[in-house]
């Protein structure tokens, strides 16, 4: 049968049997849960596997430097651009993501690699963490669109936190810098609340480390 799909097919095919992936790590330093890379691998091989696609990666550094860490130390890091060629064997695709790794030594370079790699997949495949709990919503928003509840705005807040610490930065110029468009945490949808905590996860992922960061 797989003989008989195009490679946008196959894809296609290979995306419906992911399914939802959830977090199943926790950075312990930084209070916040993420999808590691292991699961998300997993259930990609597993997926592409069934449909006879193969994914390959190349990776070219883009930037590398050092900066000093609070506890006196070095931290090295590095941005690469990952280029990911799908095929079938018959037919290709190919795709691009960035990524940034941090690290007191050489892993640095694997560690953007592997960022990269993991939200390639996560943006090629469309890989959530969970399925929406309509009972976790506020419903008193317009339009019948919900607002952000305050489970949300906790992890926001949490998550901004986390991410000053790593940057050097104010808590409250790095919170300003996402809100810019929407004015206030409270402005802000069920939805849109979601995609912001992605997208600040993410950003907090190419810079902290678990295992570095509980040393």
């Amino acid at each position: 049968m797989n003989e008989k799909l195009n490679l946008m097919q196959k894809l296609n095919e290979a995306a419906k049997s992911i399914g939802a992936v959830h977090k199943d790590g926790k950075n312990s330093f930084q209070n916040y849960e993420f999808q590691s890379e292991g699961a998300i691998k997993a259930a990609v091989e597993h997926a592409i596997q069934g449909v006879g696609i193969r994914i390959i990666p190349n990776y070219e550094i883009i930037n590398q430097y050092d900066k000093a860490s609070k506890k006196g130390g070095s931290n090295h890091f590095v941005d690469v651009m990952g280029t990911f060629l799908i095929t079938d064997g018959s037919e290709s695709q190919t795709g691009s993501m960035p990524g940034s790794g941090q690290d007191s030594g050489e892993k640095a370079v694997a560690k953007a690699c592997t960022s990269a790699q993991k939200y390639f997949y996560k943006q090629l495949f469309n890989i959530t963490d969970q399925e929406e709990d309509p009972d976790t919503t506020d419903s008193n928003a317009t339009d019948g669109e919900p607002l952000i509840n305050s489970q949300q705005k906790d992890r926001l807040d949490r998550l901004f936190e986390a991410l000053a610490d790593v940057t050097n930065k104010d808590k409250e110029f790095v919170a300003k810098a996402y809100f810019k468009k929407v004015g206030s945490v409270d402005k802000l949808t069920h939805s849109s609340a979601n995609t912001l905590i992605e997208l600040v996860t993410n950003k907090l992922d190419s810079y902290v480390d678990k295992e570095d960061q509980s040393a």
